[in-house]
């Protein structure tokens, strides 16, 4: 298997302009020494010197890339560095773009961001990747299924925070079926202080495009009695060690909703913020919405829910089923985190 990947790869290198060419060693050596790079992001490598293929591995990712070329390959999306690895003696050396354009996207944690303050609001995170298992989520005519895009965003982002401080409490990490209930009852025993919910969009009209995030600004009489809400609310009761009377109930109520308004839609504005930022990403309009979305409404503590983007646009889902792209993404939602956490 290995050796059909390896020619696998050398012949799409050479389709490139690239395969049966000399390698050209540089007199001075040009960029940042492999291992250095590897070794300080913890990613597994090894070269073969007959092939001069170089294979990297990280968290079961795996990137492939040949001295001599610029082009890396991360599963079969093609990255090409401004200048090939090159080889000096016994090290290899990568350009400068290499962590920016083949790490991150590869999944790992490099965009920096600053440690969580220790009078932050936040120091635990519940990320709630959407769908999974038998319930795939949007679909789109490629094959690509929401439920394996936002799975792959969320444990990039969970990776971003906890290197930031963050404890990290994911809904799911593997391709499971957690259902909507079960969801808000983790949120409910975490203690955590945010839960933010990844989702792709759909749209019948295709030219419909964009990031959207959503919140829930007010509880009708039909949800503060809706029986999720009520146990999740005993759940976080009893964690007090409080007396579940009906007028402590009432009041706890009110003053999670009250708080929970406000905080969910400063949480969904800073990280719509973060969005028109980042070159390449589109935002829907003004990028809020409110919704009354299940985990959402039966959420205690502030929750939005990102759409980040429709799987039936064309340009968009040619954007999602980028590694690189879903980075971004989850570096978007980081940073808007970070920005709440930090205010």
């Amino acid at each position: 298997m290995i050796f059909r990947s390896v020619i696998y790869f050398l012949m799409l290198l050479a389709l490139h302009g690239c395969g049966g060419r000399p390698v050209v060693l540089p007199t001075q050596p040009v960029g940042i020494p492999l291992d250095e790079v590897c070794n300080r992001y913890h990613v597994t490598w090894q070269w073969d010197g007959v092939t001069q293929v170089v294979l990297m591995e990280y968290r079961g990712n795996i990137s492939k890339a040949l001295v001599g070329s610029a082009t890396v390959l991360i599963g079969q999306q093609q990255i090409v560095l401004s200048a090939p690895l090159r080889r000096e003696n016994s090290t290899i050396y990568v350009p400068e773009d290499f962590e920016a354009k083949v790490l991150a996207p590869f999944g790992v944690p490099v965009a920096g961001l600053s440690p969580v303050e220790s009078s932050s609001r936040v120091h635990v995170i519940v990320i709630d990747a959407g769908h999974g298992g038998k319930d795939l989520g949007t679909m789109a005519s490629s094959g690509m299924n929401e439920k394996d895009i936002v799975l792959d965003v969320a444990k990039r982002l969970r990776g971003l925070l906890e290197d930031a401080g963050i404890k990290v409490i994911m809904t799911r990490d593997t391709d499971d079926f957690i259902s909507l209930p079960e969801r808000t009852i983790i949120a409910a025993r975490s203690g955590a202080d945010l839960f933010v919910s990844i989702h792709v969009n759909s749209n019948r009209d295709h030219t419909v495009n964009g990031l959207l995030v959503y919140y829930l600004e007010s509880l009708g009489r039909k949800d503060v009695y809706e029986e999720q809400r009520k146990e999740n609310e005993q759940t976080f009761l009893q964690s007090l060690g409080a007396n579940d009377t009906p007028t402590l109930q009432s009041i706890v109520t009110d003053m999670m909703n009250t708080l929970k308004t406000a905080q969910s839609q400063k949480l969904a504005k800073l990280i719509v913020r973060e969005a028109r930022e980042e070159e390449g990403v589109k935002v829907r309009g003004d990028g809020i919405r409110l919704c009354r979305f299940f985990v959402v409404r039966n959420t205690l503590i502030p929750a939005v829910l990102v759409e980040t983007g429709f799987l039936s646009n064309h340009q968009e889902h040619n954007k999602l089923v980028s590694p690189l792209y879903r980075q971004k993404l989850a570096d978007i939602v980081a940073r808007g985190v970070m920005d709440y956490a930090n205010e």
